[in-house]
């Protein structure tokens, strides 16, 4: 049986699906990943995620490139090397000079990037959704964020992933997809 997790995921899934298939765009979205696929990813980032991100890799091993509505849904390879661009930046000192970044309210450890921050979304510019472990006082464990390689992090966007699932799905209404690309509808 299923959890209440799981089942969340599930019908945010179904209601994305729906979307894909009226727009003759199911391609878009890939295949699941295996359990030994998302295990590889928990043990590269030393990290174990949260039941509705692996319930939703189980579903779909993200997107192909451009076949989300904020860049592409992240497949576990996607994640590991999205991470670790960030990682390495983090560790290699490149974001030094804004250590001490602060975004507002105390949702949000300072710093431009946590090794407990795991990229969800990528929009190709360095921007995208991030599932947050490692929040601050005032944050949620699991709670999603938004990097903006320009301005930094805020948020949240979500308090947690299925939140974060269920407001694409509630976006999907606001777009179609012609010729393989996203279009806002007017």
């Amino acid at each position: 049986m299923a959890s209440g997790i799981t089942a969340a995921v599930a019908d945010a899934w179904d209601e994305i699906e729906r979307w894909y298939e009226a727009q003759g765009a199911a391609h878009l979205i890939l295949p699941p990943a295996s359990d030994e696929q998302i295990a590889a990813l928990e043990k590269s980032l030393g990290i174990e995620l949260p039941e509705a991100v692996t319930a939703s890799l189980r579903r779909h091993n993200g997107s192909t490139d451009g076949g989300w509505p904020t860049g592409t849904l992240l497949s576990c390879d996607g994640i590991l090397r999205e991470v670790g661009v960030w990682r390495g930046l983090l560790t290699g000192g490149d974001f030094d000079d804004v250590k001490d970044f602060v975004a507002e309210g105390e949702a949000l450890k300072a710093d431009w990037w946590q090794l407990g921050w795991v990229s969800l979304d990528a929009d190709g510019g360095g921007n995208g959704a991030v599932l947050d472990l490692s929040p601050g006082p005032g944050g949620k464990v699991g709670q999603v964020i938004d990097m903006d390689h320009e301005t930094g992090p805020s948020g949240p966007v979500a308090s947690d992933f299925i939140g974060y699932l269920t407001a694409i799905a509630a976006r999907l209404g606001d777009f179609a997809v012609v010729d393989g690309q996203y279009v806002e509808e007017q």
